[in-house]
């Protein structure tokens, strides 16, 4: 354990239970002393067993299945991402805290705009053409400076996205749960207003970038009333969660050319793990040629999980030297 500072040498060493394909990359970045411990497709009850005897738990995901009696070491379930979805708050033990990561904004903005690019010049029909020797794609396509982009959210994702669109010369609408003017202002935004607005903006967007998160409120926030409203060349781009837009909805709009196309990088099916084939949605949005289908990956390039580990090493340093912990989501944040 090279990366242990010689300051923290005294500390007692926690155990740092970890999916296995991340041990060695954390081990480096946690500065106290540390024993990792690894799991990778454990049964419930051997995942109970292991956080009998975890002082940090680093997942996204945490089962009523995990729980035991004693579980007294436990202190904190660092997550690898933004998304809670998989953890079930009521079964976290008393006196155990919940924190989650971010530093995915300026990939998924990287995400956003490369895949706005490729289906507004058609890219993927310009290559499949260019093979055959068809110089048909020589046609005019469309830029993105002066085109409308309507963001529903301004959170971490939405501000990095609004701040590339003001550099590429886009007019930048803002949905929010909580607008100001002093928000439009510090993002360059031409319209900032509530997510109530939506149909009164939807009709002025030439692309429409979902990120705000799923809840019960959100849950087919985009649905059939509301890609009726959009312009027959508009595109959708879903960086949230799939649920927020309504997935026969988007299939209908799609097979229908209702609008132009989307990039869909979060979906309504998921398998149990990443060898599993599993199709993303109910739905055969596979068989349209108007749709980018990825992985929930937009997030997670080199850049981001770099800084992620950083953050997780830092936060068990903080635990270990009882020092406040960053991004708690769980008992409340402080604030909240």
């Amino acid at each position: 354990m090279s990366s242990i500072k010689e300051e923290y040498a005294d500390l007692p060493s926690l155990r740092v239970l970890v999916l296995d394909r991340f041990a060695a990359v954390l081990s480096e970045v946690i500065p106290v002393p540390h024993e990792i411990i690894t799991f990778s497709g454990n049964s419930d009850e051997e995942m109970a067993a292991l956080l009998q005897n975890t002082d940090v738990f680093i997942s996204s995901t945490y089962k009523p299945a995990w729980v035991t009696r004693d579980m007294s070491d436990l202190r904190l379930i660092q997550g690898v991402g933004a998304g809670t979805e998989g953890i079930d708050f009521s079964a976290v033990p008393e006196g155990v805290t919940v924190c989650n990561v971010y530093g995915h904004g300026y990939s998924v903005a990287e995400y956003t705009f490369m895949t706005m690019t490729v289906l507004s010049r058609e890219l993927i029909a310009q290559d499949r053409d260019m093979r055959r020797g068809d110089w048909g794609g020589g046609v005019f396509r469309k830029g993105l400076q002066e085109r409308t982009l309507l963001m529903l959210g301004l959170g971490h994702i939405g501000e990095e996205i609004a701040r590339w669109a003001n550099f590429l010369r886009m007019k930048v609408i803002g949905l929010t749960r909580s607008p100001s003017p002093e928000r439009g202002e510090e993002l360059g935004l031409a319209a900032v207003g509530g997510l109530d607005e939506l149909h009164h903006y939807l009709p002025q967007a030439d692309y429409v970038v979902v990120a705000i998160p799923h809840t019960p409120e959100t849950t087919g926030f985009v649905s059939e009333a509301e890609f009726g409203l959009m312009k027959s060349a508009a595109f959708l781009i879903n960086v949230a969660r799939g649920p927020v837009v309504d997935e026969s909805s988007l299939y209908n709009a799609l097979h229908n050319r209702r609008i132009a196309g989307a990039a869909i990088d979060v979906w309504y099916h998921y398998p149990a793990t990443l060898d599993e084939p599993v199709m993303p949605a109910t739905y055969p949005l596979h068989e349209l040629d108007n749709i980018i289908m990825t992985p929930h990956n937009a997030g997670t390039t080199d850049g981001t999980m770099a800084y992620r580990f950083n953050f997780m090493g830092q936060n068990i340093r903080r635990l270990a030297l009882g020092e406040p912990l960053q991004n708690i989501v769980w008992p409340d944040p402080p604030g909240a």
